[in-house]
């Protein structure tokens, strides 16, 4: 019997061990194709906010040739997509840092003298050293959850050339509308810079933004029943342009000397 009970107990032990390695091996797994298809995700996100997807656009194969680009996510933002990594005072930051894998959430955690951030520039022309767009991830609170996604600029960065929002939990059919068509097209071509230069973002509205009005370049037409999504989208936005303001200032200064 007391064989009988050890051979039990051992062979318990070995079946516990097996499966917690081949768990381990899963897990592991896994993860890394959690990780890979998290990039693959982040990277579709920033070519359609830099215009190199066009919204609306489902088959890549249709349209003008163009709109072709993108077939391949990973070959289009390999040819038109420079990333790299700056701090808080808006210095570009060499290092062994991935652009692609940095947190603003995390970095916010940090003492401001440690944060590192990414950027994401469109080129002109493959393996131009000119820029067209730059495009910078945003993140914030709506009405229910933290939302997620990616801002891109013209290289006057004033003019927004796109935005996305890839991932929150806001209410279907009411602030969940952030990630449709609709919504985000509304955002192409408004400004984030007052005729002074200022930094003043842009707004969404309850409603529609009428043209005539002073400041409507500033002005997003909001979703009907999802005001409060709608703010939290104006204050994230705003937030997350602060940050990357003495990047962006730097550009400028250069554009006019």
């Amino acid at each position: 019997m007391r064989q009988s009970n050890a051979y039990t107990f051992g062979f318990i032990t070995v079946i516990a061990v097996a499966a917690a390695l081949i768990l381990s091996v899963a897990s592991q797994a896994l993860r890394d194709r959690q990780m890979l298809n998290m990039e693959a995700d982040m990277k579709r996100n920033i070519v359609a906010a830099v215009g190199l997807m066009p919204q609306g656009v489902t088959d890549c194969r249709r349209g003008p040739l163009s709109e072709k680009l993108c077939c391949d996510i990973t070959a289009c933002y390999r040819d038109h997509i420079v990333s790299l990594v700056i701090n808080s005072r808006g210095e570009i930051v060499k290092g062994d840092q991935i652009p692609e894998r940095i947190s603003i959430e995390a970095e916010m955690d940090k003492p401001e003298e440690q944060r590192l951030f990414p950027v994401f520039l469109r080129r002109k022309e493959t393996n131009s050293n000119e820029y067209i767009s730059y495009c910078i991830p945003i993140v914030g609170k709506g009405l229910w959850s933290t939302l997620y996604g990616y801002l891109a600029l013209q290289s006057d960065l004033n003019t927004i050339t796109g935005i996305t929002f890839y991932k929150h939990g806001e209410t279907p059919g009411l602030g969940a509308e952030i990630e449709k068509d609709w919504f985000q097209k509304n955002f192409i071509g408004k400004k984030i810079l007052d005729d002074k230069g200022n930094l003043v973002s842009v707004t969404v509205v309850k409603g529609n933004v009428s043209e005539a009005l002073p400041g409507a370049v500033h002005k997003v037409d909001g979703i009907s029943g999802a005001t409060l999504t709608g703010n939290g989208v104006t204050k994230l936005i705003k937030k997350n342009l602060l940050i990357y303001e003495p990047y962006f200032k730097t550009i400028r200064r250069r554009m006019v000397q």
